[in-house]
């Protein structure tokens, strides 16, 4: 497991990033949902989340670090891989039966989220899950594709402390070694996202869009090669 050990610039006491565990989840899960509560995953409940998140540990090409305070207590995460093409493949071709069964099991004991997927995304999850699995591709053969910061969490009262730039460093040193070219990431548009954190550190907003449930979303590149 890999650690890395900075100092907050406020405080000067030390912030250790590493890898995620299995028995980080539930707590990453339950902080996704409360302060990532966008989309459709987050509605799902703890217990589909925490088996999502847990693809990023499995899969060759997902990143879930964890930062902890001197007393070991987290303070926030990141989740994200740095092959987005090669990670969903791998995860289609390895989790997605699990997947599918846990979302379903969540979505039978919501009705609105069940609605609201069916008038989204029920077409587009069916074309992509029950279609033709891409074959499997050389690990020393890596398809071009962003490295993508999927969620970054840092618990509110210690924002404003570096917490997040050292997991995203974290993150794109890890993406660099891997060879990705370019990072992405998404965020609500406007004061409710993080493009002002993002701007500050080097990413260049490219594309807004409409997301699924019609949320204005900020498109971000940060380009490492």
């Amino acid at each position: 497991m890999s650690r890395i050990t900075s100092k907050n610039p406020g405080t000067g006491s030390p912030v250790v990033i590493r890898d995620a565990t299995e028995q980080d989840l539930s707590r990453m899960a339950s902080d996704m949902i409360r302060y990532l509560p966008d989309g459709l995953f987050p509605h799902l409940g703890n217990h589909f989340v925490r088996r999502w998140m847990k693809t990023f540990l499995t899969e060759r090409f997902g990143i879930a670090l964890v930062a902890v305070s001197d007393d070991e207590q987290p303070i926030g995460f990141l989740i994200g891989s740095t092959n987005q093409v090669r990670h969903i493949a791998d995860v289609l071709a390895n989790q997605k039966w699990g997947l599918l069964l846990s979302g379903l099991a969540a979505l039978s004991i919501r009705p609105r989220v069940l609605l609201h997927f069916l008038g989204t995304r029920a077409r587009p999850y069916a074309r992509r899950l029950l279609g033709r699995t891409a074959s499997p591709v050389s690990s020393d053969r890596v398809i071009p594709s962003p490295a993508v910061i999927t969620s970054l969490v840092v618990l509110p009262d210690r924002r404003g402390e570096g917490i997040g730039v050292f997991l995203m460093d974290a993150f794109l040193k890890r993406a660099t070694a891997d060879h990705a070219r370019l990072a992405e990431l998404a965020t609500a548009a406007g004061a409710n996202g993080a493009g002002k954190f993002y701007e500050k550190h080097g990413w260049t907003c490219v594309e807004q869009r409409f997301s699924k449930d019609g949320m204005a979303t900020s498109i971000y590149h940060r380009y490492l090669q």
